[in-house]
Formats: structure tokens, sequence, C-alpha cells
């Protein structure tokens, strides 16, 4: 990733998480953040990697983070101003399990 591609990617994550404090209403009892963004060269496509918390929640938060995907679209022109707005893919952040399954193996 070149660092123009990187500079925007961070610059998505920062806006879709304001948009998602300020106008998303996650499921009751849960929490969801985007915690990284990546973006395709030609800056047309980008994944954001969603942190859903808790755990057993993980596909609700999903779905309703991808339910809310166009308002996000919409919200992202008002925070940045490029010529096209990237078209966001929704994918959960599997880093968080991958942490989770850890801890939990060294607890036993």
């Amino acid at each position: 990733m070149s660092k123009r591609t990187e500079q925007v990617a961070a610059l998505l994550c920062t806006a879709i998480n304001e948009i998602i404090i300020k106008d998303f209403e996650a499921p009751k009892g849960t929490l969801i953040s985007v915690s990284m963004v990546t973006i395709s060269a030609d800056l047309k496509n980008a994944t954001a990697y969603v942190s859903v918390i808790p755990q057993d929640k993980l596909g609700t938060g999903l779905e309703a983070i991808r339910k809310f995907s166009g308002h996000v679209q919409k919200g992202i022109g008002k925070y940045l101003t490029m010529h096209t707005t990237p078209k966001i893919n929704w994918e959960l952040d599997e880093r968080d399990l991958k942490y989770s399954a850890i801890d939990e193996a060294l607890r036993q």
C-alpha cells in the first residue's frame, strides 16, 4: 500500500467511526466500531473491518452495520473531498477473535 492509500484509509476510518458514533444505533447491548480500513490502489473500493462487542453479537452487529452502509456512503462525502467516494465493503475484524482464542488458551 502506498503512502497515499494509507493516508486515505486512515481518513476513511476516522470518518466512518465519526458517522457511526453520531448517527448509528447499534443493536441493544452491542458496541460496534471500525478498527481498520484498507483501500484499493485506484481508491474506488475500501474494506472496513468491524469490531463487535460482545462476541456473541457478531452476526447481528455486522448485519446492522451493513444495513447502515448507505448512510455511511453518503456521510463520507461530508467528511472527505474526493473525486469519487469509495464503495465500502464490511468485514469482521478477526484479530479480536484470534486474540480472544489465545487469551482463553492461556487461561487454561
